[in-house]
């Protein structure tokens, strides 16, 4: 399965706010891919523009901060969210593979 994680500074972060994000093949562990966040040359809907990235290279599940009311609507049916406010890049990893994260079913913000 593909995981994406939005990072900022070796940090979870937020969609529209993260300055990288990186994929992952949580079967391994394995980072498959990293690229600038397009959302930060965005003037509007950003955390839509980052997860529309994430959707079109096939990424099922992702690792945020926290969500807006219209970049959740933008993932119902798409991908599942997973809250990793707090965390290091590799805590949120490590409690994605273990099973320890909780969805998100609602926005944050």
């Amino acid at each position: 399965m593909k995981l994406a994680i939005a990072v900022e500074k070796g940090m979870v972060s937020g969609p529209g706010e993260a300055e990288e994000i990186r994929i992952y093949d949580t079967e391994n562990s394995q980072q498959l891919e990293s690229y600038p966040n397009p959302a930060l040359t965005a003037n509007s809907a950003r955390g839509i523009l980052m997860l529309k990235s994430i959707v079109d290279r096939g990424v099922t599940s992702v690792i945020v901060s926290g969500i807006g009311a219209h970049a959740f609507s933008y993932t119902t049916g798409r991908i599942k969210l997973f809250k990793g406010e707090g965390l290091t890049v590799e805590e949120a990893l490590k409690s994605f593979i273990n099973g320890y994260m909780t969805e998100l079913l609602v926005a944050t913000h």
